[in-house]
């Protein structure tokens, strides 16, 4: 008797396994990356990079709510992926091509696009790479008053916290206060407080053009807060080395 319940147990499991696999109703994503002889084909400019700019890539994930279902780093150039297991959705698939500097990893290269997952079908993904001048953004971050002209003369301490999509890291910077006026801007320096310390091309303080990322805002002088505040934006893409071109205004009270 123990025998045959045995078997019966496992041809009930060999049953509900079979049966769940053959109603799986999810697909994949597969994209063919560019490897270092095709690198024309990612430049909009028709240059070809340095081969040393692009040392591997890192592939992102986001259903529509966007939340993050899948990050892979380190694919080769010239790799193909294939990305498994995707519930029937649309996907945004952002591609970043990057390099090691030090104990960073600089962004080259960066592209995004949408597709649309389909129940057992595999999806072929097509993104468009551009370098990172033509692709990233220099986010400017202008601090105003909010109803009261707070701001004397003086120097200040700005200290900005970006969250969202993955990212959370905080960075400074120096300014002179002006009655009722603006009291400076914060450009992408100063990464953890160390000065010319450029956040805005690194990979894990990259921030992708179409999403949205908060921006909050603290005000010290004396080392004491005297304001704070706090703004949502969604980025856009903007041209780097033009501060003025992507500017975020955030009001402090």
């Amino acid at each position: 008797m123990k025998r045959i319940a045995v078997l019966v147990i496992l041809m009930l499991g060999f049953i509900f396994i079979s049966c769940s696999s053959f109603n799986d109703e999810n697909g994949s994503v597969t994209l063919q990356l560019p490897g270092l002889s095709s690198a024309r084909s990612i430049s909009t400019s028709g240059s070809i990079p340095d081969d040393s700019q692009i040392e591997a890539y890192e592939i992102r994930v986001r259903n529509s709510d966007n939340e993050m279902n899948q990050k892979i780093t380190g694919a080769t150039p010239g790799s193909t992926v294939t990305i498994d297991n995707l519930n029937p959705d649309t996907y945004k698939i952002s591609v970043f091509a990057y390099y090691a500097n030090g104990s960073d990893d600089i962004v080259s290269y960066y592209g995004i696009t949408t597709v649309e997952v389909r129940p057992k079908q595999e999806t072929l993904a097509a993104v468009t790479m551009r370098d990172f001048e033509n692709s990233g953004s220099y986010p400017v971050v202008y601090i105003y008053p909010s109803g009261t002209n707070f701001f004397t003369a003086g120097f200040f301490d700005f200290s900005c916290t970006v969250t969202g999509n993955g990212v959370n890291f905080t960075y400074t910077e120096d300014a002179t206060g002006y009655d009722g006026k603006v009291s400076g801007f914060m450009g992408p320096t100063q990464l953890d407080g160390i000065p010319n310390n450029y956040w805005h091309n690194k990979k894990e303080t990259f921030l992708e053009p179409g999403f949205a990322y908060t921006f909050n805002i603290t005000v010290t002088k004396n080392s004491s807060e005297i304001h704070s505040g706090s703004l949502p934006k969604i980025i856009e893409q903007s041209n780097y080395q033009n501060q003025n071109d992507h500017t975020i205004n955030v009001y402090v009270n």
